[in-house]
């Protein structure tokens, strides 16, 4: 059986694209990965874990304070060689912040008005077809970092539960869950990635080796996917013709208009 484990990049609202990215392997090797990740957070200085955004900063109250970038780099590389070692292929969805606030959020009711939740059905579907067609074949268990993120893990496993039965997921999904990516070390190296993804696409010729290096180490061939205004807005008429077939259903005609919810 395989495993991915995800992170996110972008959530705060203010860069232009919204990440979701992660690693698959084999669960053996995510059980071997734990000790030479680790081996690398020990090395000089020591690092309790390890978090993008802290190592791009090297604020001089955090972990990375008093480190050179050229030292942080080096470091990055270390941890970037590890994965290379256990991970077998390298996934990322993202979606324009403007695109979703555009097109889609105010058609969305408020539980689910978050573009994490369009990335995280995508990226089950992404992993699980590309497992199924180009890769072992097997199914695949999904770790979510869940830091600051209770309000929307059960939102998303309901999600997931009204669209398990697409073909695209075709028992595909083994199980997901959510996890603290101190304790679960491999979400550290989702994270890593996750960041350098955004930071590529968000910030004009912001070219950094990590990019390219977090992508391809693995391998496999990395799979990345956009979700598109077009997408989006095909979303939207699917979710307003399913509210128009409801309203019908109930005998309510005289409703049957584009529901949209109001703007606060």
């Amino acid at each position: 059986m395989l495993k991915a484990f995800i992170d996110d990049s972008g959530s705060g609202g203010d860069s232009p694209w919204y990440v979701l990215a992660g690693y698959v392997g084999a669960v053996e090797a995510w059980d071997a990965f734990e000790g030479p990740w680790r081996e690398v957070l020990n090395g000089q200085p020591k690092r309790e874990y390890f978090k993008a955004s802290e190592a791009e900063s090297l604020r001089p109250d955090g972990q990375w304070a008093g480190v050179s970038k050229d030292e942080r780099n080096r470091r990055l590389d270390s941890f970037i060689n590890v994965i290379g070692k256990f991970a077998t292929r390298a996934f990322h969805v993202r979606v324009m912040q403007t695109d979703y606030n555009e097109v889609i959020k105010h058609y969305v009711p408020e539980k689910w008005d978050n573009a994490y939740f369009f990335l995280f059905i995508s990226f089950l579907a992404a992993a699980t077809s590309i497992e199924k067609y180009a890769g072992s074949g097997q199914p695949v268990e999904f770790v979510f970092d869940w830091a600051d993120k209770k309000r929307i893990q059960n939102p998303s496993l309901q999600l997931y539960d009204q669209c398990a039965y697409l073909p695209q997921f075709g028992g595909g999904v083994d199980n997901i869950h959510y996890e603290d990516e101190k304790k679960f070390l491999p979400l550290q190296a989702a994270d890593l990635l996750a960041w350098q993804i955004r930071r590529r696409f968000s910030v004009e010729g912001d070219v950094r080796p990590q990019f390219e290096m977090a992508l391809n180490a693995p391998a496999e061939r990395p799979y990345d996917y956009i979700v598109t205004r077009n997408d989006l807005e095909r979303c939207g008429e699917l979710m307003d013709n399913n509210a128009k077939a409801q309203w019908a259903a109930k005998g309510l005609p005289e409703v049957l208009r584009r529901w949209r919810r109001p703007a606060k």
